[in-house]
């Protein structure tokens, strides 16, 4: 997909302007010849590189922009007969179609509208004997093509194609398979994602707001191959209650040339279901699988907890307690920098007791070996300059302070996972039961539990909980008292759906030798595989870091 940044000659036939230039994705430049109907793989010359532009090229103007679009917006509209598109449904789409210079009448593009809140911002461009495509005008924060015709048609189930064509084509074949029955007046509400399954995600997570205000039912009729297949995995993390179809070919358009129209609609009206996330195993599956080694997760910051659980894993959900001020909030941070910088993953941390600043300067001070959010120890700005730009990509919080509900961190938790996060931190768990009742918080954190155990296996990311313990009954947590499974909140519900369950033991009496006081247990209490043991860790004061002793 490219937007047209220049129109310059053309040797080969002589234009003085007819010869556009294409800045595609990659950066890469490519070039078309409206004039003699020639594409041309390095416009600039075969002496420039391919991402070659003009250094005092500057940016179009606004009046330039929509001069493009109204030149675009005079063309006409006429049947696709290649494509079986009638003229009044191109002409319900507001595409437009270039015709030749020679004749008038044969088509060479297709064009299809682009707008934000009813106002034309660009048209994608679709050259049909090349089948470049290309943007004019300026198609940032479009909404889906044809949104304005699906809000208006009243309908409340919405199906969302991967192209402009496929959405013509499906709106044409439900609308004709709907003539002279008791439908016949209902409008079809059909869109087309605005770069095809590459940009499937970004494109329904832009428009989940607007389609919950308007429909009750989305439909994905993305196409039948593997990226299609991709497409709809992914936006089913953002979107899970979205439906799903299976066409009888490749994509609506084909099934409309191929003559399958009433299948399709079929699929599309009737058949049309969420899609499963588990289905029947037989043992017969799983031989050359279970032939092959056991093999160990990810490492943990500590090597002797990487022994105990064997690792990190996605899939699995890691429950951590600890007495308060025992040291919580640095195994949140060292978690994070470890899977950040040794994993490459990108980690989501929702910390609603702590600013998203301190946050982010404390695991950038695990990673640089600094302390930068203490005013008593003087700021290393070459240390922190080293490594911010490292963690900041890597790294996604929750926009909130002091406040947590579940439904919003769930839906959350799901947009993260789309844009690729592998790790999950939630601290702390009992935020999202803040004024319940004892009772109503137990039932609630159930629920949580269930929830976030099946989600890190449908993501397939690790989901790291972190709670404050129930105080016991004899010698306080901060004061070594020991750490015991039943006094984690939702105690009962987090042994049966976390994977393990973790705590951190230590002393801080005041009385103690400053080293007795930074010295750390880490107790692994409960593990579904691996097995039960301590790992010793001392945290410096120096650095910031618990390293295990």
């Amino acid at each position: 997909m490219g937007i047209c940044i220049d129109k310059i000659p053309h040797d080969e036939c002589g234009t003085r302007r007819g010869l556009q230039v294409f800045l595609q994705d990659d950066e890469s430049v490519s070039g078309y010849c409206f004039n003699c109907e020639t594409y041309v793989a390095n416009p600039y010359g075969d002496d420039k590189p391919k991402d070659y532009r003009p250094a005092d090229k500057a940016p179009k103007t606004q009046e330039e922009i929509q001069e493009e679009l109204k030149d675009i917006n005079s063309y006409g509209v006429q049947t696709l007969h290649d494509r079986r598109l009638n003229e009044a449904t191109l002409e319900y789409f507001g595409v437009k179609i270039g015709v030749s210079g020679e004749d008038g009448k044969t088509p060479l593009s297709h064009h299809y509208p682009y707008k934000k809140d009813g106002v034309l911002k660009a048209y994608k461009n679709r050259l049909i004997e090349s089948k470049q495509m290309w943007f004019t005008g300026e198609p940032k924060g479009v909404d889906l093509f044809g949104w304005e015709q699906a809000i208006a048609s009243g309908n409340r189930r919405i199906f969302i194609t991967e192209g402009e064509l496929d959405a013509a084509a499906l709106w044409q074949m439900i609308t004709r398979s709907q003539k002279n029955t008791q439908y016949a007046d209902r409008v079809p509400a059909v869109v087309s994602l605005t770069r095809g399954a590459a940009g499937a995600t970004k494109d329904v997570k832009n428009a989940m707001d607007a389609l919950a205000a308007h429909f009750e039912d989305v439909v994905l009729v993305f196409d039948n191959d593997q990226a299609g297949e991709s497409a709809i995995q992914s936006v089913l993390k953002v979107l899970p209650k979205a439906l799903t179809v299976a066409l009888p070919a490749k994509d609506a358009n084909a099934c409309l040339i191929e003559g399958k129209s009433k299948a399709a609609v079929n699929a599309c009206m009737w058949k049309a279901s969420v899609a499963k996330n588990t289905s029947l195993i037989w043992g017969t599956d799983l031989i050359a699988a279970g032939r092959e080694e056991a093999k160990w997760g990810l490492s943990w910051p500590w090597k002797g907890l990487t022994q105990l659980t064997r690792g990190i894993f996605t899939g699995k959900t890691y429950y951590f307690g600890a007495g308060v001020k025992i040291g919580k909030s640095e195994l949140v941070d060292a978690l994070a920098e470890h899977c950040i910088i040794e994993h490459n993953w990108k980690m989501f941390t929702a910390k609603p007791e702590q600013s998203n600043v301190i946050t982010f300067r404390k695991i950038v001070g695990k990673a640089a070996g600094r302390i930068f959010h203490d005013p008593k120890i003087k700021f290393d700005y070459d240390a922190y300059d080293a490594w911010a730009p490292k963690i900041a990509p890597q790294l996604c919080m929750v926009d909130l302070y002091q406040h947590l509900g579940w439904e919003s961190l769930k839906a959350d938790i799901r947009s993260a996972a789309a844009e690729g996060v592998k790790g999950v931190i939630i601290d702390p768990i009992t935020n999202l039961t803040v004024g319940l009742s004892a009772g109503e918080a137990n039932s609630k954190l159930q629920e949580i539990a269930v929830e976030l155990s099946s989600m890190a296996m449908d993501l397939d990311i690790a989901i790291f909980i972190f709670c404050h313990l129930n105080a016991p009954a004899d010698k306080p947590h901060e004061m070594g008292g020991q750490v015991l499974s039943k006094q984690f909140a939702g105690s009962r519900a987090m042994m049966r759906s976390c994977d393990y369950m973790l705590g951190l033991e230590g002393n801080k009496d005041p009385d103690l030798p400053s080293d007795e006081k930074n010295r750390r247990d880490l107790i692994v209490l409960e593990a579904r595989e691996g097995e039960t043991g301590r790992v010793k860790l001392a945290w410096s004061p120096i650095s910031g870091r618990f390293t295990e002793v």
